[in-house]
């Protein structure tokens, strides 16, 4: 049986996202990826919760969080992209051990920069769509530049021709009614593990920056 994934590029209403849109000149801020037909289970490279902005890594996302539980239409554009069972395989797999795995973060200071820096690689971090560009990356497409460098909007022509559905989140993905710690209420431990983050971040973005250290798990050479 033929297995695909999943790319999901969106225009999410919160502040961050609009900031985003507006100072990168994007339609779309936002990336994420579904190993599932009905797009019940999807993964990003985000905040933890909504309220703690610096806490973040890969998790797993809901129609909750696109929508913030508001009644609002959220724009996306889902690409459908074929892949082998070996490669399905090996995509799952690496996605269950990073959702766990509290040391790969967001890649903060490379988003918050990219207006002047175009990006760059950060050992155990991403941004959203520099996560998906990876595992793009993987399957032999966006081979041209680092993933660091692309933004979602660069997504609609690299992968045109897998263009599955353009819509409101809401009419693309089954509600998943699981338990998400993102809309929990705002908690004091949250802060030293808000700085830790941050200087993890600061110390690989800053002090030391292996550009091959995200693809070789993959075994990615571009």
């Amino acid at each position: 049986m033929q297995k695909f994934i999943y790319i999901i590029l969106s225009k999410t209403p919160t502040r961050f996202g609009k900031l985003v849109r507006k100072l990168a000149h994007q339609q779309y801020n936002h990336a994420s990826i579904a190993l599932d037909d009905d797009l019940s289970h999807i993964y990003a490279f985000a905040r933890s919760k909504h309220n703690s902005p610096l806490v973040s890594g890969l998790v797993r996302e809901s129609l909750d969080r696109f929508t913030l539980r508001r009644d609002i239409s959220v724009p996306v554009i889902v690409f459908k992209i074929p892949v082998t069972n070996e490669q399905y395989e090996e995509i799952h797999s690496k996605v269950e051990e990073m959702l766990y795995n509290k040391k790969y973060v967001y890649n903060l200071f490379s988003v918050l920069s990219h207006p002047f820096t175009k990006g760059f690689t950060v050992k155990h971090a991403f941004s959203c769509i520099e996560f998906v560009a990876y595992i793009l990356q993987y399957l032999g497409f966006l081979l041209e530049k680092p993933a660091c460098k692309y933004k979602p909007d660069d997504l609609i022509e690299e992968l045109d021709q897998y263009i599955y559905k353009k819509d409101d989140i809401r009419q693309c993905t089954t509600y998943n009614p699981i338990y998400n710690p993102y809309f929990d209420s705002f908690q004091w431990r949250t802060i030293p593990k808000s700085i830790a983050s941050v200087c993890r971040v600061f110390k690989h973005s800053f002090c030391r920056r292996p550009l091959l250290a995200n693809r070789l798990f993959f075994n990615i050479c571009v």
